[in-house]
């Protein structure tokens, strides 16, 4: 991979992939070893979760918006999967989500150049989906024991193989530096005497690898949706509401961070409210780790 790619990867990619993929680049990280093992394959896992979660969200949009009853490769033990979410689950729904959108001709998807992405052609897996699916093999090859043990020229084999494969995916997501992610903080509306209502939106920019989020203001004549994570596209508005499988949370006296969805647990105490495809959870979020 260029450098030059590299650097754009970082400064323009969706956070919780640019976030991961910059430690990479760290002093402790650039010798082959655990630590450069361990951002390579968490980086493969943040990347998965990301479209993961972007193409269940359009499933579960198109679902609720058509009424169309999702396929039985999505359908089967979802509800066991989505409960205790992993990589691999991750990896099995967004690609099924994408697969089913992909035999609606009515519908369209908010990432057009996802369908490349994991399909060449559908229904067979791209060769970065392939790379994503290595990354995943490596990870679950592994142990804390066994890395333990693992010897200097074992950790340059791994981390040479793993680097390929990140570099692979991570070529075939040049279109994600087209889409913006934001969170939507606050929406005042303006309505001057005879003329349409404007909606001015408060934004923050969920991207680069920064936690200091850059703000700005969009003026539009129909609102978003508010306190909420939108992934869309910069020229053409295209946008997906991604809550609440990825949020942002800013709780006062704690530094504000962006959680993934990490599965659920005690369903007795009061939590987020999860609806995805037809399933409505009031059970609580666990956010385990930013990315």
């Amino acid at each position: 991979m260029k450098d030059r790619y590299a650097r754009e990867v970082i400064n323009g990619f969706p956070y919780p992939v640019a976030a991961m993929f910059v430690r990479l680049r760290t002093d402790e990280c650039l010798d082959p070893g655990p630590n450069r093992l361990r951002y390579l394959l968490s980086t493969g896992e943040a990347i998965t979760r990301f479209l993961g979660v972007v193409n269940l969200c359009q499933a579960r949009d198109f679902a609720e918006s058509t009424g169309h009853v999702p396929p039985h490769a999505l359908r089967a033990d979802f509800r066991l999967r989505f409960e205790r979410i992993a990589w691999g689950t991750w990896l099995h729904l967004a690609r099924e989500s994408l697969r089913w959108l992909l035999t609606e001709p009515q519908e369209m998807v908010l990432i057009p150049e996802m369908g490349r992405f994991f399909f060449d052609p559908p229904p067979a897996d791209s060769r970065a989906v392939k790379a994503l699916g290595e990354l995943l093999t490596l990870r679950n090859g592994l142990s804390h024991d066994k890395i333990k043990v693992m010897h200097a020229h074992e950790f340059q084999d791994l981390c040479g193989r793993a680097q390929e494969h990140l570099e692979t995916v991570l070529e075939a997501l040049e279109f994600l530096l087209d889409y913006e992610l934001t969170f939507i903080s606050e929406i005042d509306v303006e309505k001057r005497r005879r003329h349409e209502p404007v909606f001015r939106h408060r934004l923050m920019k969920l991207i680069g690898n920064s936690g200091d989020f850059e703000g700005d203001r969009n003026k539009q004549t129909f609102p978003l949706d508010s306190h909420a994570v939108i992934l869309s596209h910069r020229e053409s508005g295209r946008h997906l509401n991604l809550d609440p499988l990825l949020v942002y949370e800013a709780k006062a006296g704690k530094a504000p961070d962006i959680f993934f969805y990490n599965g659920m647990k005690n369903p007795d105490q009061a939590g987020v409210r999860t609806k995805v495809l037809g399933e409505s959870r009031s059970d609580n979020c666990q956010r385990r780790e930013q990315t």
